[in-house]
């Protein structure tokens, strides 16, 4: 089915006069004004905004989304109106449209000035978006794909989806993930549905790093999943990040005071668990309440602690994209865990200066992965 192109996508926006989601929840007073679409929730007074270009990105890569989905593109508390907008527009008597260019080309193609990234960067913002912001300094906006930058990756711009399988890899490889999946206690129904707006971020053709995912890798990562998969995976996959990363999910302080909370897991470890089955067993032994971050998931890791699983499991197949036969440019991926900055520095992420974050990231693509910026 053919899409509005953007302009056409901001004046239906605004022609809306309300919006009302799955629950029959309304938004009115829709309209865009300064690349943000602006609306106000029945009951409140004051008008919220969705970011327009990630708006536009979750219209043309996903047909009817639902908020889970949205949740990939839309930034802050906002994917349910977001999506409530979205099926307004589908509901709304045919307009003139035409068809858009691939929006990965659109996206290359926006050049995004140094003073734009300073402006940003100054401002309070996610600790995600803020590494992308500046990474985005050091290597040129026109290098770099990440929704942090407002330059979402889809599809066409990388091959990454939830089955192993799909990927053509050669033999070792491959029996590599049916070993990571098993000691996650998978089922093995693994959806083929791209993931690639799950990716933090791409370096296109940069004439250092060439093509490659990149990673910023935050608390909820380090989790016994993730120890359990790259035990396994560095064995046929080496990666130079494997080292740093398995000594941060071998620190138990680390584990119980940032791992533990961030998914809301009340109970805490008195020592590190050999391996994911030791932890998953350890969440049933204490009476660990499911949530949403703990979740079973159904599609891969029926099983309490499935979510946690899920994430790692992801983790490994984008250190493993780049050996697809689908991915013929793409490079080993690189890989920044928070921790490193806040060991490296004593302090927060959030009170690290944009300097200090500029010179370790710098630091970092040297030491570890032998570029010199």
């Amino acid at each position: 089915m053919k899409k509005l192109n953007k302009s056409s996508f901001a004046e239906s926006i605004s022609d809306l006069e309300k919006a009302t989601s799955v629950r029959g929840k309304i938004y009115h007073s829709i309209r865009v004004e300064n690349n943000k679409v602006r609306f106000i929730r029945t009951g409140k007074s004051s008008h919220e905004t969705i970011d327009l270009e990630e708006l536009y990105e979750l219209y043309l890569n996903v047909s009817k989304p639902t908020n889970t989905e949205a949740k990939a593109y839309i930034s802050g508390r906002v994917q349910s109106p977001s999506v409530s907008i979205i099926n307004a527009l589908d509901s709304k008597p045919a307009i003139v449209i035409e068809q858009v260019k691939e929006p990965s080309n659109e996206i290359r193609s926006r050049k995004i000035q140094s003073s734009t990234f300073k402006k940003k960067i100054s401002s309070p913002q996610k600790d995600e978006t803020r590494f992308f912001l500046v990474l985005a300094d050091i290597l040129g906006a026109s290098y770099l794909l990440s929704k942090s930058i407002g330059k979402p990756i889809s599809a066409s711009d990388v091959f990454y989806t939830g089955n192993f399988k799909d990927y053509q890899f050669d033999q070792k490889v491959e029996e590599n993930f049916v070993e990571i999946s098993e000691n996650l206690k998978s089922n093995f129904s693994f959806s083929s549905n791209s993931l690639a707006h799950y990716i933090d971020g791409l370096s296109v053709n940069h004439p250092q790093l060439g093509s490659r995912i990149i990673e910023f890798d935050e608390e909820q990562h380090f989790t016994p999943a993730l120890h359990t998969a790259m035990k396994v995976q560095e064995q046929n996959i080496p990666s130079p990040f494997f080292d740093r990363y398995i000594k941060i999910m071998e620190d138990l302080e680390y584990l119980n005071k940032q791992v533990l909370p961030k998914h809301r897991i009340k109970n805490r470890l008195s020592c590190v668990p050999e391996n994911y089955t030791r932890f998953i067993s350890w969440l049933a032994d204490v009476n660990e309440k499911s949530s949403g971050y703990i979740e079973t998931k159904n599609n891969g890791f029926p099983h309490l602690g499935g979510r946690i699983a899920q994430r790692a499991y992801y983790d490994c197949l984008r250190n493993a994209a780049h050996l697809s036969a689908e991915n013929t440019n793409l490079e080993s991926p690189l890989r920044f865990a928070k921790k490193y900055f806040e060991n490296a520095t004593g302090r927060s992420f959030n009170q690290i200066s944009e300097k200090e974050l500029k010179k370790l990231i710098i630091q970092n693509l040297k030491e570890t992965y032998g570029f010199r910026i």
